[in-house]
């Protein structure tokens, strides 16, 4: 099943009432779903997405608080851009210069699988903001 099947089944459906396990059955056929992505333990490098700004953000330094992150961005004309992405999972995105903290991260969407540049971008951020 892929996203066209699922919306043409739950337009299908009109004025059914839906059951929570047939639409979550659904969902999970979908590919690239799973019921649990999280990782066990999450690392540096970890990219997860925030419920309230719904964008994706780099976890940068474990504190006993929680994490220092950086958030990401698509739009490649914002006035806080960093530096361009370099990694395969994430090649049209941009680090900002918006650091912020989680006390414990959620939605899990891939690694960030470039150590260097993770590197990079805490160094400048320790020059930008002392």
């Amino acid at each position: 099943m892929d996203k066209s099947e699922l919306i043409k089944k739950l337009e299908d459906l009109g004025s059914t009432p839906l059951v929570k396990e047939k639409v979550l059955g659904w969902v999970r056929c979908l590919p690239g779903t799973s019921s649990n992505r999280n990782p066990v333990k999450f690392k540096r490098g970890d990219v997860c997405m925030h419920s309230v700004f719904n964008h994706p953000y780099v976890l940068l330094r474990e504190t006993k608080e929680g994490w220092i992150c950086v958030l990401l961005t698509s739009e490649e004309k914002c006035p806080e851009i960093l530096e361009k992405t370099t990694s395969r999972f994430f090649d049209e995105a941009y680090f900002t210069k918006c650091v912020l903290t989680v006390a414990s991260p959620t939605r899990f969407m891939n690694p960030f699988e470039n150590p260097k540049q993770i590197n990079s971008i805490e160094k400048k951020l320790k020059e930008l903001f002392g």
